[in-house]
């Protein structure tokens, strides 16, 4: 592609500038389109509003009158020094780099590498970013930081590269059809179920596990994850949780399974009947002290009866790596080296030398204590029936003032289990067969209402699990013997430091 340059794009201005369809023309409605330079689309900073205008003379050959040259040039500056409508999204946008389309004037897509705000992790081939721009056209940019434009990420100079996203990248209901090139596929399982003719032995694994993907992710994005954050949307037991300063833990991928893990782990019940997963948060503390005292200042403030739903609160953290297994050199990360003191932070690696990200999961020396809450959800066909079960615990972690390591010191509270038992039966009472069941294949067995991600109260014997999990919570965990026993397990864990072992000592790291 030759080399774009001033006078070629002087001359699409004028060509170019009150032409709107030029613009869905380079960037589909339904397309996100990687661009390595904004200023190469001169078509994005024509505002609707100038549609009507007076159209300029078009010319294929750079233009020759000065009064056009100038503004021609003129609107480039303009570009140039546009002010975008800046939007920080809430929650960084992740676009898979093999769904991206190549923009018509970029040469091509590079080797995409982005930092991951929520684990600090490099991830590959996935855009990551929060910043959004909107030109003159309307459309709207994502901005994102490329760390994959050389051979070491680590030692990379950051580059912004921008995504156009699609039109209805922000609809809740994304349109589909003829009319946005996208066809609508109505039954892709299906047609992913039978094996077309001449299929390779590749081609097979590739059909069943995009086949096993899909019905993974429809079971824990449809049937499981709304269900239990419906539990921790509920202010009662949220403000329960934060008087005991236990972490909430919400269902999302990060706090299941590590995102660049390829070893599935979890079950969710799309491939089988069984159902395996673990959801973990964390709490970190600079000190128990400081600690409990907000914690009682919640409580005196629920006990006034002030308003408190509007409160900025402490979200809990996920656990980089905790679902990752061995396939990053150091193995797992757990809960307890947050809370490791800063010899262990700087012998661990301390912070990368360019980007100044963790190296290991230690939080720079400056937690003392931490808490480590697990909802683990199984089930199960036994016999004719299905058990579905529902543990919630909570463990303290403490830093052991003398060896500087953090270590794992107790539960907070007994585990909390609550289960239930279902006959193997569908809607009309004809028996299911257990070889086949599946929570994908037999969602209503699961949630009356089937499978939905609206606000409407959700019934149904997983549903009835999580909702009776939370009763036990609000009622089993009692405030005061959190914090007695928070303070006990932190002072147990001073008073058995081994003097025989000097703080700083070279010790092996528990990765």
């Amino acid at each position: 592609m030759p080399k774009t340059t001033i006078k070629n794009l002087v001359s699409l201005i004028i060509e170019q500038i009150n032409n709107k369809a030029i613009v869905d023309q380079l960037f589909p409605p339904d397309a996100d389109v990687y661009i390595d330079n904004p200023l190469k689309y001169p078509e994005l900073f024509d505002s609707v509003e100038d549609v009507n205008e007076p159209e300029l003379p078009a010319v294929s050959e750079p233009v020759a009158e000065p009064e056009l040259q100038m503004a021609a040039e003129a609107a480039l500056n303009e570009a140039r020094d546009f002010e975008y409508d800046k939007e920080t999204l809430p929650e960084p946008m992740k676009i898979p780099a093999e769904e991206l389309t190549k923009g018509a004037r970029t040469p091509a897509i590079p080797r995409i590498v982005c930092v991951d705000p929520e684990t600090d992790q490099f991830v590959e081939g996935v855009v990551i970013g929060d910043l959004v721009l909107t030109t003159p056209s309307g459309k709207k940019i994502l901005v994102f930081y490329n760390h994959g434009l050389e051979q070491k990420i680590d030692r990379a100079n950051k580059r912004a590269n921008y995504v156009v996203l699609a039109d209805n990248r922000f609809m809740m209901d994304k349109p589909r059809g003829k009319a946005w090139g996208k066809p609508i596929e109505r039954d892709v399982q299906s047609k992913l179920a039978v094996a077309p003719p001449d299929e390779t032995d590749i081609e097979k694994q590739k059909r069943e596990g995009r086949l096993n993907a899909i019905k993974e992710g429809n079971a824990k994005r449809y049937g499981i994850f709304p269900i239990i954050n419906s539990l921790f949307s509920n202010p009662d037991v949220l403000d329960h949780l934060d008087i005991t300063l236990i972490p909430e833990t919400w269902a999302t991928p990060i706090r299941t399974e590590h995102t660049t893990n390829k070893i599935v782990m979890k079950k969710f019940g799309g491939t089988s009947s069984e159902i395996d997963a673990d959801f973990i948060a964390v709490r970190d503390m600079k000190d128990v002290d400081s600690a409990i005292d907000g914690a009682m200042e919640l409580r005196a403030e629920l006990a006034m009866g002030d308003e408190v739903d509007k409160r900025e609160r402490e979200v809990s953290k996920a656990i980089p790596r905790q679902h990752a297994n061995y396939i990053y050199r150091g193995g797992n990360w757990h809960a307890k080296q947050r809370v490791h003191d800063e010899n262990f932070f700087q012998r661990s690696g301390g912070k990368t030398p360019v980007y100044e990200l963790l190296s290991k999961n230690i939080q720079e020396g400056l937690a003392t204590v931490n808490i480590r809450s697990t909802l683990s959800l199984n089930g199960e066909v036994q016999g004719d029936v299905y058990l579905l079960k529902a543990t919630f615990k909570a463990t303290l972690n403490a830093r052991n003032m003398e060896r500087g390591s953090g270590e794992e010191v107790g539960d907070l509270f007994p585990p909390i289990v609550v289960g239930l038992r279902k006959p193997l039966v569908d809607s009309e009472n004809n028996p299911i067969d257990p070889e086949t069941f599946t929570l994908e294949n037999n969602t209503e067995f699961f949630v009356d209402q089937g499978r939905t991600t609206s606000d409407e109260r959700k019934t149904g014997f997983l549903p009835q699990v999580i909702e009776t999990l939370g009763n036990e919570i609000k009622t089993r965990i009692d405030p005061d013997e959190v914090l007695a026993t928070m303070i006990q397990l932190v002072q147990n864990a001073v008073d058995q430091g081994d003097p025989d072992v000097p703080h700083g000592n070279d010790i092996d790291l528990p990765l």
